[in-house]
């Protein structure tokens, strides 16, 4: 069973028909019809609202997100102490920015890490990627 992990750059280029989006939108849908979920950190959520609320406001973005819990096979899971060590030592040994950690350390090695952001992931050894292509300037 292959369990993807997204981080915010997926996210958000789904939520925004940004560049790829359809690669996301598979991911989902196979997901879906294979009864699996896709796991996001709950810090990567939190990214994604915000540059959300930057671009449209708050009131347009907690819409959208409340809406997304329901229509969407997208686990949000929560970070305990161990997930914050996890994602602290990522990003010590690879310089890795903070966030983007914590998607990592959800992969656990096992899952597959569904991004844009391939030039920081691809410093971690092992990390299996499912690489979205680089975005145009107005996309994340």
């Amino acid at each position: 069973m292959r369990i993807h992990v997204l981080d915010a750059s997926a996210l958000y280029r789904y939520l925004t028909n940004g560049a790829a989006e359809e690669i996301v939108a598979r991911v989902l849908m196979d997901a879906a019809a294979a009864g699996n979920p896709v796991l996001m950190s709950v810090v990567n959520w939190g990214e994604v609202y915000y540059t959300l609320a930057k671009q449209i406001g708050l009131n347009k973005t907690e819409n959208l997100m409340i809406g997304l819990a329901d229509k969407l096979p997208v686990s949000v899971v929560g970070v305990a102490v161990e997930d914050a060590v996890r994602a602290a030592r990522l990003k010590a040994q690879y310089n890795l920015p903070y966030a983007d950690a914590f998607a990592a350390a959800l992969t656990r090695g096992q899952h597959v890490l569904v991004t844009a952001d391939v030039e920081h992931f691809e410093r971690v050894p092992k990390l299996r990627l499912l690489k979205l292509p680089r975005a145009k300037k107005a996309d994340a």
